[in-house]
């Protein structure tokens, strides 16, 4: 989990002041230009949606949050992995460089995305000298997991997103984050693990002619649709979870089926919650003021993830149901079997307390009488044999057995 001494974008927004603290590797005292300029990008930017660090308490057992991008990068073997994807060029797009990206952007006919994966920090400050990138925004990017958030900066917009990472084995989830920096002619996507879903953007955009007419907004487009594919696909495999946690509890559960379906619950309800927590910014994206969405000819595309969204949230939604349903399946179980017990020792115990007391009258010695001998002992076991079969046959008869 991410402790809350991190800033966030909201809070320098207040306190212009708190833009000293976005470059963390800067000495304590700034110079007043460098100060003013970083007071200058809190003022000009506006939060239209999203943010925060906070988890539903429920969900903080099986969630694990993105550490800083410095934290990740000291700790990731791996190397920064810096990708340009140029259209307009030609008839197909082209890998490029980024001693070339000034140059890409300048002309209205081009347009180049821009993917960071594994990055270090230095790689995104680099990146937002080159293209101008708000320092709240980049600051955000490179702090702790936060929730998505939507944030407009004047000539460019920053988004993020949560991408979760899941762990099948232990039902665990790394809430991972997405950000994305969209500006005229350019996307530029960072992420400080890799992306699950990568391959298919690359695929979609090399595919797609309409982004050279409709540009970055359409290319936001792509890259979201594919996050919601992903979660997709995840909640297809938490159905199938729940469908086997159901055969099981109908069939033979294990005694640490109530753990298993709690632990169960508990992932549903956080892959839930990180889902939902991209309402507000779908449902921002069409908000009249934000003029680089609404109004526009993508503005249908992103109407459409907004309703993908709501029918995902409603899919998990149900999921969740069905693990209640899982639980109750169990307990239906476990009664049955344990009324089948109660039945079994109720049957003998009412065939064992007649006979207790039949034996019982044959056992006590009295001087004289004719039963104790062959013939009384025969009589014993006679009225035993009736006795019991008697009693068996009224409780086929009442189909208790």
């Amino acid at each position: 989990m991410t402790d809350g001494n991190e800033a966030t974008s909201d809070s320098i927004a207040q306190n212009p002041r708190g833009a000293q603290d976005i470059d963390d590797h800067q000495p304590a005292e700034m110079d007043e230009g460098k100060v003013a300029e970083a007071a200058a990008d809190a003022r000009e930017g506006r939060a239209l949606a999203g943010g925060g660090t906070s988890i539903a308490v429920a969900s903080q057992e099986v969630v694990d949050t993105e550490d800083a991008a410095e934290v990740v990068s000291a700790t990731n073997e791996s190397t920064t992995a810096v990708s340009l994807l140029v259209f307009g060029d030609g008839p197909d797009p082209r890998e490029g460089g980024v001693d070339e990206l000034q140059e890409i952007i300048s002309h209205d006919s081009n347009f180049v995305w821009v993917d960071l994966s594994d990055y270090t920090p230095d790689d995104l400050r680099t990146m937002a000298e080159l293209l101008g990138l708000n320092r709240v925004a980049v600051h955000v990017a490179l702090s702790p997991w936060q929730r998505p958030r939507l944030d407009s900066f004047g000539d460019h917009y920053f988004v993020a997103a949560t991408v979760a990472r899941i762990d099948h084995s232990t039902f665990r989830i790394q809430a991972g984050q997405l950000d994305l920096f969209v500006g005229k002619n350019y996307l530029v996507s960072a992420h400080k693990l890799p992306l699950p879903f990568r391959d298919n953007i690359v695929a979609r955009s090399r595919h797609n002619p309409e982004l050279l007419d409709l540009n970055a907004s359409y290319m936001l487009y792509i890259v979201l649709d594919e996050l919601l594919a992903y979660y997709e696909e995840l909640s297809e495999e938490v159905r199938g979870n729940v469908e086997a946690a159901e055969e099981q509890a109908l069939s033979d559960p294990r005694d640490t089926f109530l753990q298993d379906v709690l632990r169960l619950k508990r992932y549903v309800f956080a892959l839930d919650q990180l889902v939902e927590q991209h309402r507000q910014v779908f449902e921002a994206f069409l908000r009249p003021d934000f003029s680089f969405v609404s109004g526009q000819e993508v503005d249908v595309y992103f109407r459409d993830l907004d309703n993908r969204l709501k029918r995902l949230l409603d899919t998990l939604r149900s999921t969740r149901e069905s693990v209640n349903g899982a639980f109750e399946i169990y307990i239906s179980h476990i009664s049955h079997r344990t009324n089948n017990i109660i039945r079994v020792l109720t049957i003998v115990s009412t065939i064992i307390f007649p006979m207790t007391l039949v034996v019982s009258f044959f056992g006590t010695s009295f001087k004289g009488l004719g039963i104790y001998s062959t013939s009384g002992f025969v009589a014993m076991i006679v009225i035993l044999v009736v006795m019991v079969a008697s009693i068996l046959a009224v409780l086929k008869q009442q189909r208790w057995i």
